[in-house]
C-alpha cells in the first residue's frame, strides 16, 4: 500500500465551506471564490483502456492556477463498470502523487468513481464502498480534497431516480460521513440535470434518510449539464429560490463545446462552480482549447492566484478605497451618468460632478460598493432590472466584484459583477419602458463585449483606453523563419521545444491567413486547439496536435529551405476511418507526388506513417499540402533517399485478435472480435475473407472481409447479465495468399464477465 500523505506537508488549501448570505447555499473557497477547473480520467476512460492514466506534472498544474486562472482539479480515480476489472486501491500511488501536487499548486482536488462509459448505474456498491474506505479514510484530513460519492449513478434526467436510488445516495453519504467527517461531500451527480422537483424531493429524502437536519453545511449536489440551458437554469433558480434548505450545486461536467453557449457565464452569473469535461489525458494543449472558448464567450472571473493575468487580474489593481471616479461604457462609448435613481451611458465626458461620479468603498470580502455623491449606493436587483442608486446602506445587492481585465495592456479596464440581485455583468435594458437604462444582465467581457467598462480618477473629455485585441502575425513562416530540409525526428525541434521531434506538424502551417497560409471551406477552428487565429481544425491529440475535418480543395502551406537538391522520402504520419482518402503534395506550385491514397487505418485518431520519393530544388520554396479529404494529419518528415519498394509476402497470418464489448439497457452485453490477417512481411492483407465461430456464451459462425488495414471485425449474440466467457476462433483465411496458421499470434481469444 502506498505511504499515507500528510496533510500538513504542503501549504494546500483550507476546507472549502457553504455561503449563506444570499439566502442560498454556495459552495465557496478558502478565499471566498467558486471553485473552477478541469478534469482528469485515471479511471481508464470511456471505454475502459480507452485513456492511459497519465499524471499532469506539478508544472502544468501549477499553471492552472497562475496561467489559466482554476482553482479545482477533477479526477476520475477509478472505474465502476462491468467492462473494468481493476480492482479498488489501482491507482492509490497515483492518487498520493496528485494530492501532493495539487496541494503544492494550490489547488483543491475532487476525487471521484466512475463510469467508463458505462453511465447511469452503480454497477457494484460494494466496489464503490470499497473504494471510499480506502480513499475517504486515507485522505479525510486533506484540506483540499473533496469527495464526489459516484459520478452519474442514474441515467437519463432528475425524474429518473427512484427512492432506491435515493437510497443508495444515503448509504454512501452516510459511509463516506463516517470517515471523513470534516470533508465536503458532493451527492447526485446527475447525468442530465433537469427537473428541480425531482432533484428537490431526492435533497429531502437524503435529509430524512441521514437523519442529518444540517446536512447541507458540509455537503452538497454535483450535476451534468447534458441538457439545454434553459433547462438547466429552470432547475437551479427554483433550488436557490428554496433557500438554504437545499444543497448548494456544483457542475462537474457538460460538454466543452457548450462554453461557447454561454454555460460558465450562466454557471458564473448563479456563484457556482464548475469543472470543465476536458484535459482528460492531462494533456495541455486542452487548456488553451478552453482558454480560447472562453475568451469568445467573453466569460470572467478573478482567479485565487495572484500571479494569474487570466481571464482578469488575480491582484487586481483597484484604485484606493475612497477615490472618486467616472465609469466609461466601451460598448457605448460613453460615460456613465445617474439621475438619482437609474444609471445610463450617456455623457461624452465625465464631469466629476455629482451625477456622475463614484466613490469606492470596502464591502467587505474582497467586494466594492459604488457611493454617490447623495450618500446612496448603486445596486443591482435582480436579471432585466435596471440598476439604482438608492439604497442608503451596503446589503448584498450593493456588493461588487470588481474584475480587472486585460491587465497585460497597462489600460484602466475593468467590469463589475454583482454579489447579490443576480450574478450577471453590467449591460443594459434594450427594449420597453426601461430601455436604454444600464442592468446587470450582460455576460460577455471580451475585448468588443458589453460588459468591458474603463474608469477615470478625474474630469475629462477622453475616453479611457480599453483592451486591445490581439493583431494577427505577419504573413511568413509559422517560426519566423523556413523549416529546414533534411529533418529528423530523432533530434530536437530546431524551433519548439515542446514539439515531440524535428518534423513539419501539420499544424504549423504558415501565417498569412485564408487564401495565403490555408484554405480551408470555413473560418472556424472545429478542433479548438492550438491556433485560434485560423479556420483550419486543429486538434490536441497523441502528444502534440493533428489537423483534422480536411474536406476536399483544402490546402496548407509550409515554408520550407532544403539545403541540398535531391531525392527524399517524404513520410507521413495519417488516419482514416475511410478507403478513399487522398491529396497531393506542391512545390512552388509544381505537383511532385501525383495523387497519393492515404490507408483506412481503422480509427480517425489511430496513426500510421506512409511515405513517398519526391525530387526536391535546393533554397527555399512553397511546400502545399492539396486535400482529395478522408483523412486526419499530424506530420510530415523530408530526408535523403528514396523509398523501398516492399518485399512481396508469400503466406497469410492471424496478427492480433482484439476483444471488446459494449453493454446496453437491462444488462444486455455484446461482444467483439477484431482480426488482424498480415503477410510474412508483417503488411496488411485487404480483400481476404476470414471465417470464424464464437463460443462460450455466444453460439455462431461468421465470415467477412478485411480492409485495407487488413482488419474485420465480427460481433457475437446479445447476452443480458453475462457471467462466463465470450471466445472467437478464427477457423480459416481464404481469398489470398496461402494460409499459415502455424504463423498465427494467436487463433483465438475470450472476454470473461
Amino acid at each position: 500500500m502506498a505511504a499515507m500523505i500528510s496533510g500538513d506537508a504542503f501549504a494546500a488549501r483550507d476546507r472549502v465551506h457553504i455561503d449563506t448570505s444570499l439566502g442560498y447555499n454556495v459552495i465557496l473557497s478558502d478565499q471566498n471564490t467558486t471553485l473552477r477547473g478541469v478534469s482528469v480520467s485515471l479511471d481508464g476512460g470511456d471505454p475502459y483502456g480507452s485513456i492511459e492514466p497519465i499524471l499532469p506534472s506539478q508544472e502544468s498544474l501549477n499553471k492552472l492556477a497562475t496561467e489559466y486562472g482554476y482553482n479545482l482539479l477533477h479526477v476520475y480515480l477509478e472505474g465502476d463498470a462491468a467492462q473494468n476489472p481493476d480492482p479498488v486501491g489501482i491507482n492509490e500511488e497515483l492518487a498520493d502523487i496528485l494530492v501532493a501536487r495539487t496541494a503544492a499548486a494550490n489547488l483543491y482536488l475532487m476525487i471521484t468513481i466512475a463510469n467508463n462509459g458505462e453511465n447511469g448505474a452503480i454497477h457494484s456498491m460494494q466496489k464503490t464502498l470499497d473504494f471510499w474506505s480506502l480513499y475517504g479514510a486515507k485522505y479525510a484530513n486533506e484540506t483540499h480534497v473533496l469527495f464526489e460519492a459516484h459520478n452519474e449513478p442514474v441515467a437519463g434526467q432528475n425524474h429518473a431516480w427512484s427512492d432506491a436510488d435515493w437510497d443508495k445516495q444515503v448509504e454512501m453519504y452516510n459511509h463516506i460521513r463516517s470517515l471523513a467527517p470534516d470533508t465536503m461531500i458532493f451527492l447526485g451527480s446527475f447525468m442530465s440535470f433537469n427537473g428541480a422537483s425531482s432533484a428537490m424531493y431526492g435533497a429531502d429524502y437524503i435529509k430524512a434518510g441521514t437523519g442529518d437536519a444540517n446536512i447541507w453545511e458540509n455537503a452538497a449536489f454535483a450535476w451534468h449539464g447534458y441538457w439545454d440551458l434553459p433547462g438547466i437554469e429552470s432547475t437551479i433558480n427554483p433550488i436557490q429560490d428554496a433557500g438554504t434548505d437545499y444543497p448548494g450545486l456544483l457542475c462537474t461536467e457538460f460538454w466543452p463545446g457548450d462554453t461557447e453557449n454561454g454555460y460558465n457565464a450562466a454557471f458564473e452569473s448563479h456563484h457556482m462552480g464548475w469543472a470543465q469535461f476536458q484535459y482528460l489525458n492531462a494533456q495541455d494543449l486542452d487548456l488553451d482549447n478552453i482558454k480560447s472558448k472562453i475568451d469568445n464567450a467573453g466569460t470572467v472571473w478573478k482567479p485565487d492566484s495572484p500571479l494569474a493575468n487570466w481571464p482578469t487580474a488575480g491582484d487586481p489593481a483597484i484604485p484606493a478605497m475612497g477615490t472618486k471616479l467616472g465609469i466609461y461604457s466601451h460598448i457605448d462609448g460613453q460615460f456613465i451618468t445617474h439621475d438619482g435613481t437609474n444609471l445610463q451611458a450617456n455623457a461624452a465626458a465625465y464631469g466629476a460632478g455629482a451625477n456622475d461620479s463614484f466613490t469606492i468603498v470596502d464591502a467587505g470580502n474582497g467586494r466594492v460598493a459604488l457611493q454617490t455623491d447623495a450618500g446612496n449606493y448603486l445596486s443591482a436587483t435582480g436579471d432585466g432590472n435596471p440598476l439604482t442608486v438608492t439604497a442608503a446602506t451596503i446589503g448584498v445587492n450593493e456588493m461588487w466584484e470588481w474584475l480587472q481585465l486585460c491587465p497585460e495592456q497597462d489600460v484602466d479596464a475593468m467590469t463589475l459583477r454583482p454579489w447579490g440581485g443576480d450574478g450577471h455583468l453590467i449591460g443594459k435594458v434594450t427594449r420597453g419602458k426601461d430601455a436604454g437604462k444600464l442592468s446587470a444582465n450582460a455576460d460577455d467581457a471580451s475585448y468588443d463585449g458589453i460588459a468591458e467598462l474603463g474608469f477615470v480618477t478625474s474630469a475629462t473629455a477622453s475616453a479611457p483606453a480599453g483592451c486591445e485585441a490581439p493583431l494577427p502575425p505577419a504573413a511568413g513562416p509559422f517560426y519566423g523563419a523556413p523549416m529546414p530540409v533534411p529533418t529528423d525526428p530523432s533530434q530536437a525541434h530546431p524551433f519548439n521545444s515542446s514539439a515531440p521531434g524535428n518534423v513539419i506538424y501539420a499544424s504549423d502551417f504558415d501565417h498569412g491567413g485564408e487564401g495565403v497560409a490555408y484554405h480551408d471551406i470555413d473560418d472556424e477552428n472545429w478542433g479548438g486547439a492550438y491556433r485560434w487565429d485560423v479556420g483550419v481544425d486543429i486538434e490536441a491529440s497523441n502528444g502534440f496536435t493533428n489537423v483534422g475535418w480536411i474536406d476536399p480543395g483544402e490546402w496548407l502551406n509550409y515554408t520550407i529551405d532544403v539545403q541540398a537538391a535531391g531525392d527524399y522520402v517524404l513520410t507521413m504520419s495519417v488516419a482514416s476511418a475511410q478507403n478513399d482518402g487522398q491529396f497531393h503534395i506542391e512545390m512552388d506550385g509544381v505537383d511532385v507526388t501525383g495523387p497519393v491514397i492515404t490507408p483506412n487505418t481503422g480509427a480517425w485518431n489511430s496513426y500510421q506513417d506512409m511515405q513517398v520519393t519526391v525530387s526536391l530544388n535546393a533554397g527555399v520554396q512553397e511546400f502545399r499540402m492539396v486535400s482529395a479529404g478522408g483523412f486526419n494529419l499530424i506530420s510530415f518528415d523530408l530526408q535523403p533517399g528514396t523509398v523501398t519498394p516492399p518485399t512481396e509476402g508469400t503466406e497469410s497470418s492471424v496478427n492480433n485478435i482484439t476483444m471488446t464489448s459494449s453493454s446496453g439497457n437491462g444488462g444486455r452485453v455484446t461482444a467483439y472480435a477484431t482480426v488482424t490477417v498480415v503477410d510474412d512481411q508483417g503488411t496488411p492483407l485487404e480483400g481476404i475473407t476470414v471465417s470464424g465461430d464464437w463460443s462460450g456464451l455466444s453460439n455462431s459462425s461468421a465470415s467477412a472481409i478485411t480492409n485495407s488495414s487488413g482488419q474485420v471485425s465480427f460481433s457475437s449474440s446479445t447476452v443480458r447479465n453475462p457471467s462466463g466467457t465470450f471466445t472467437f476462433t478464427v477457423t480459416d483465411i481464404t481469398g489470398g495468399l496461402p494460409y499459415n496458421a502455424a504463423s498465427n499470434t494467436e487463433t483465438s481469444d475470450s472476454l470473461s464477465f
